[in-house]
């Protein structure tokens, strides 16, 4: 009878597993979990799959039961053991909501999210008190228990970039968080966070050429990401490619102004002012483009600003030097007048902009003596002669004062 009574029993959880109901040995399980029987846990798991290899119960609590193998691994410090039960969990966690979506999505999607917040949590605790090792650990056991988020990844990479401009650009420590995003991005090659990372750190060690071609291939794609115009700029300055670095800061000022945020045009101004003072240069020489942007950041500007209103004069003057020089070299006589009217409009204009700097900064010696300039240009030589001396009285005091 006995016997006969194992048989039945026997038969029946076949029959249960077969359509689709828990297993006994899984609901053992769930018993030893929470008598904190990880291990025994497992293995009646994987007993209850050999009778039926589709249950998904067996697969949700496998995952369940290596998330807490992996929390002990941790208490003992041993993380290798708590990333691979880590990604164990993951595994099996996916599994069951594979199998029964409609019963495991939601429960599986936050156990996913429990482990990646305990673990990332930590890696911040650490972080904020600087013990990098120990923060680096806690990322990589975030990124084993959700590999769908690339972030924990992004976080050693930025935390290694930290160490390295504490340590002069340290090129191990560079060198360490290149191989982990090479590491990553064999894994996801289209993961267009961690490759913007990776230019960031081919350009602090020295690798130039790399970083452009990633950051060019990556503009193609994400011509509106702020933070890629602003790595590609600063790659750009770094370079001494002050002209690339404008084109780049004016696509960005471009971002910033469609999105249509008031707080935003402090960083549009000063970026208007940064740019066009790169395209003014004399081996550059876009002075309309310089002018243009000048006159933009002054309408941003409550009240004017000493340095953009500098910076303009400067442009006017420079850009009819520019002019005048250019209507010497002209062989044609109506080019070469052409040329010297668009000289003179410019001087004109540097002397509007200089009347009004000199208003707005009695004690801005610099607009008394661009200001100057642009009248002796203009054959204004009296006034030219007026704002001279007013430069010298400026140049004087302060060297007196200091």
């Amino acid at each position: 009878m006995t016997r006969m009574r194992s048989l039945c029993l026997s038969t029946l959880l076949l029959l249960m597993a077969l359509a689709g109901c828990r297993s006994a040995q899984t609901t053992s399980a769930i018993l030893y979990m929470e008598e904190q029987k990880y291990d025994k846990a497992v293995k009646v798991l994987h007993e209850a799959l050999e009778y039926n290899p589709e249950e998904a119960d067996a697969f949700y609590y496998l995952g369940e039961a290596h998330s807490k193998l992996a929390e002990v691994a941790i208490s003992e410090n041993k993380f290798a053991d708590a990333r691979q039960n880590y990604g164990m969990a993951y595994g099996y966690y996916n599994k069951a909501r594979t199998l029964k979506p409609e019963q495991f999505k939601e429960n599986v999607e936050l156990a996913l999210l429990h482990n990646y917040t305990l673990r990332n949590n930590d890696a911040k605790t650490e972080y904020a008190g600087r013990f990098y090792e120990a923060a680096e650990g806690f990322f990589q056991l975030a990124y084993a228990s959700l590999p769908d988020s690339i972030a924990p990844i992004k976080n050693i990479a930025i935390m290694k970039i930290k160490q390295a401009n504490e340590n002069n650009n340290d090129p191990a420590i560079l060198g360490a968080a290149l191989t982990l995003l090479d590491d990553v991005l064999r894994q996801r090659p289209g993961a267009y966070d961690l490759l913007a990372d990776k230019a960031n750190v081919l350009a602090k060690l020295g690798r130039s050429d790399e970083a452009t071609q990633i950051y060019d291939d990556l503009l193609r794609e994400h011509g509106t990401d702020a933070a890629l115009l602003i790595d590609m700029a600063n790659l750009a300055v770094q370079d001494g490619k002050l002209e690339r670095a404008a084109d780049l800061s004016i696509r960005l000022i471009n971002v910033l102004e469609n999105d249509g945020n008031p707080e935003n045009d402090t960083e549009i101004k000063n970026l208007m002012v940064q740019s066009a003072g790169w395209l003014a240069q004399k081996d550059i020489h876009r002075y309309p483009e310089a002018l243009d942007l000048y006159k933009r950041a002054l309408q941003l500007q409550l009240l004017p600003e000493q340095e953009t209103m500098v910076g303009r004069l400067l442009t006017h003057h420079s850009y009819g030097i520019s002019l005048k020089l250019q209507a010497a070299e002209a062989v044609d006589p109506s080019a070469r007048a052409e040329l010297e009217s668009q000289a003179r409009a410019q001087f004109g204009e540097g002397v509007n902009v200089g009347n009004a700097a000199v208003d707005a900064f009695f004690d801005c010696a610099n607009c008394y003596l661009l200001l100057a300039r642009c009248q002796f240009e203009t054959g204004d030589n009296k006034a030219s002669e007026a704002n001279m001396m007013k430069f010298n009285e400026l140049q004087a005091s302060s060297s007196g004062g200091q």
